[in-house]
């Protein structure tokens, strides 16, 4: 029996977990994200912990932060205590990146949410002082929500069910 090494995550952190995982890959082997999601969903564990939703909310989350990564990156650098983006861990540089983009161009997901989603994986993946990096990082960031025009955001793919929650 395959035993699975993902967290135990609910489905929509299940859902940015591995969006994370394909951003981080993409940023470390220099593939695309489209292509890192592919692999990723062939593997017995993303078949033993993933269903479609759960798949379609992690594509978007990728797809999206990889179509406004220069905003995305410029925002971080501006709020990342003077770091440069290569020097950033690539751990917490994909974590930003997918917290960014998120509060920017997911119109349904409280910026809240998206924040304590992001700390959350942060203190699983990353160093103990991380966590209020991501947090100071991403509530400046969610200042910039009302910039982004309302013909750039979209819904989430999730439906919500009482099931899915």
């Amino acid at each position: 029996m395959i035993e699975s090494v993902t967290p135990p995550l609910r489905p929509r952190a299940l859902s940015r977990y591995y969006a994370f995982i394909a951003l981080y890959q993409m940023a470390v082997v220099h593939e695309s994200v489209e292509r890192s999601l592919r692999l990723m969903w062939d593997t017995d564990e993303a078949r033993l912990n993933t269903d479609e939703l759960i798949r379609a909310f992690a594509t978007q989350l990728a797809k999206l932060t990889v179509e406004h990564l220069d905003t995305v990156d410029s925002l971080i650098e501006q709020y990342a205590r003077q770091r440069a983006l290569h020097r950033l861990p690539m751990v917490d540089l994909a974590l930003l990146r997918l917290g960014c983009a998120e509060l920017l161009y997911l119109s349904d997901v409280p910026p809240a949410v998206t924040i304590n989603e992001i700390v959350e994986l942060s203190k699983q993946f990353s160093s103990d002082e991380s966590p209020a990096f991501m947090n100071a990082v991403l509530d400046q960031v969610k200042s910039h929500r009302d910039e982004v025009p309302a013909s750039e955001k979209v819904e989430s793919r999730w439906v919500v069910s009482e099931a899915s929650q």
